[in-house]
C-alpha cells in the first residue's frame, strides 16, 4: 500500500511556506464543467523518477455499495507496474471507501484486498486492517509532532510564492487537454510545477514535475468506464491474520527490502 501511494502523496505535497494563493485562476476554470468522481472514472499516470525509473499507476472508481457501518461507499481499485495497460502489474489494492456527498474520504477503508507480484490477492481481516489504519494514523502523529513548531527561516527573508497562469491547452500522452498551470517558486527557482485540469478525473492533475530533483508525472490515459480488473478471492479464502500485516506491506514494491519473504496465509504455522 506504501507503494501505491507515492505518487498521490507526491501530488498533495506542497510547501507549507507559500505566500501567495491561486485559487481563482483554478475556480474559474474548475466552474466550466469539473464533476466529482463518479462510478465509472478512471485514470493512468505515468511517473518517471529519471533514468530507466519509469512506471504507470492507475486509479479507478469500479463499485459502489454500502459499508457495515451502512455508509455510502466506493470500490476503489489502484495499481501499479511498468506497462501502461497494466499487463503483470506489480502491485494492486482494492479498497471500500466511505463516501461524504462528492467527497472520498481515503481515511475511512473499511475492506481492503492486496496483491503484489506472483502473490495471489487477499483480503485483510478486520482485525488486520484495523492494525494497518491504526498504525498510519500514529505515524502521522508522530511525525507530525516531531515537526519543528516554528519553519526555519529561509536565507535573505526568501519565501516561496505560488502562481498561476492562464487556462491553456496542454499537449499530454493523453490528448490535448484545457489546463491551469500552477508553480511553486522560491526567488526564480521553480519547486514544482502542475497542470490541473477539469478534463482529468478523479485528481483533476494532467501533470507535475518537480525540476530540482528531475520527476515528473503526466497522464497518459483516463475514461469513465472502469470496469474491477482485480481477482477477488473466494469468501473462504484465507485472509491476512493480524501478524502478517506489516510483513504484506512490507514486501509491496517500493517498500523496504530485507531480504526475507513472508508467507501471509491462515493456513500459516
Amino acid at each position: 500500500m506504501r507503494a501505491l501511494f507515492v505518487v498521490a502523496a507526491l501530488v498533495l505535497a506542497m510547501p507549507s511556506r507559500v505566500e501567495a494563493n491561486p485559487a481563482r485562476e483554478l475556480v474559474q476554470h474548475m466552474s466550466r464543467g469539473a464533476r466529482a468522481a463518479r462510478m465509472g472514472d478512471w485514470v493512468t499516470y505515468r511517473f518517471n523518477g529519471g533514468g530507466l525509473r519509469v512506471y504507470y499507476w492507475r486509479l479507478a472508481v469500479v463499485g459502489e455499495e454500502k459499508d457495515k457501518e451502512g455508509r455510502d461507499a466506493v470500490w476503489v481499485e489502484m495499481e501499479a507496474g511498468t506497462h501502461p495497460a497494466m499487463k503483470s502489474p506489480l502491485a494492486q489494492m482494492r479498497m471500500l471507501v466511505a463516501r461524504e456527498g462528492d467527497v472520498i474520504r481515503y481515511d475511512a477503508i473499511s475492506r481492503l484486498y492486496i496483491g503484489a507480484g506472483f502473490s495471489p490477492p487477499q483480503e485483510y481481516s478486520d482485525e488486520a486492517l484495523q492494525h494497518v489504519l491504526k498504525q498510519q494514523q500514529e505515524d502521522a502523529k508522530a511525525a507530525q509532532a516531531a515537526a519543528p513548531k516554528t519553519p526555519p527561516r529561509l536565507p535573505g527573508g526568501l519565501k516561496p510564492v505560488a502562481r498561476s497562469g492562464k487556462e491553456t491547452r496542454l499537449m499530454t500522452l493523453a490528448g490535448t487537454v484545457a489546463a491551469v498551470p500552477v508553480e511553486v517558486v522560491l526567488k526564480s527557482t521553480v519547486i514544482k510545477r502542475m497542470w490541473l485540469s477539469r478534463e482529468i478525473p478523479l485528481l483533476n492533475l494532467a501533470k507535475m514535475e518537480i525540476p530540482g530533483i528531475g520527476h515528473s508525472m503526466e497522464v497518459a490515459e483516463y475514461g469513465i468506464d472502469a470496469k474491477p480488473r482485480m481477482r477477488i478471492p473466494a469468501p473462504d479464502a484465507p485472509k491476512v491474520r493480524l501478524e502478517y500485516a506489516d510483513a504484506i506491506l512490507d514486501d509491496l514494491p517500493g517498500a523496504a527490502d530485507d531480504g526475507h519473504g513472508h508467507d501471509t496465509s491462515e493456513d500459516s504455522p
